[in-house]
C-alpha cells in the first residue's frame, strides 16, 4: 500500500493543477469568445455622384470590468450617415461569438430599435427591429478599418453639408 502512495500524491496534484490551469483556460476563452466580437464593421461610403455620405459603421472594443467579475462588458461606437454624418453614440453590446445585438435609444436622428445579426470573422449581417415590431431592411457591416480611418493617410476631402 506505501508503494502507491507517491503515486497518488502525483496524481493528485495532477488534477489540482489540471482544475486551476482549467479555470484560466475558461477565463481565457471568455475573453477570445469576446474578442472575436470585436473590431470594426462599416458599409459607409461617399458618393460623388450625390456629394452624399452614407451608410452605417460600428465600433466594438471592450469596456472595464470595474473589478466584477472579469466579466468585461462590450461598448459599441455606431453612427450612421444619411447624406452626412451623424452624431455617434455609445451603445451596450451583446455578443456570444455568433450573434450580436444592441439597442439603440431614441435620439438626434436615431429611431429607437433593437438591431441583431450574426457576426463572422467577414463581418455582421442583420436587422434593427423598431418597437412597433416593423423590421428595417437587412444590412451587412464589412469587418474592415472605418471610413474615417481613410483620412489618416490621405487629405482629407470636403466633408458633404448634413
Amino acid at each position: 500500500m506505501l508503494k502507491f502512495i507517491p503515486a497518488l500524491v502525483i496524481v493528485a496534484g495532477i488534477l489540482l493543477f489540471a482544475t486551476g490551469a482549467s479555470a484560466e483556460q475558461q477565463e481565457a476563452e471568455q475573453r477570445e469568445g469576446k474578442a472575436k466580437c470585436t473590431g470594426t464593421f462599416s458599409n459607409m461610403y461617399y458618393n460623388e455622384e450625390g456629394d452624399d455620405l452614407l451608410g452605417e459603421e460600428l465600433k466594438i472594443v471592450l469596456g472595464d470590468d470595474h473589478g466584477s467579475d472579469g466579466d468585461y462588458p462590450l461598448i459599441g461606437m455606431y453612427q450612421e450617415a444619411g447624406g452626412g454624418p451623424f452624431d455617434p453614440i455609445l451603445v451596450d453590446v451583446r455578443c456570444d461569438g455568433h450573434t450580436v445585438e444592441f439597442t439603440l435609444p431614441k435620439v438626434d436622428h436615431y429611431a429607437e430599435g433593437r438591431f441583431r445579426g450574426t457576426i463572422t470573422s467577414k463581418g455582421i449581417h442583420g436587422k434593427m427591429t423598431y418597437p412597433n415590431g416593423a423590421e428595417g431592411d437587412e444590412t451587412d457591416l464589412p469587418r474592415r478599418a472605418s471610413y474615417w480611418d481613410e483620412f489618416v493617410s490621405s487629405p482629407m476631402p470636403s466633408t458633404p453639408a448634413r
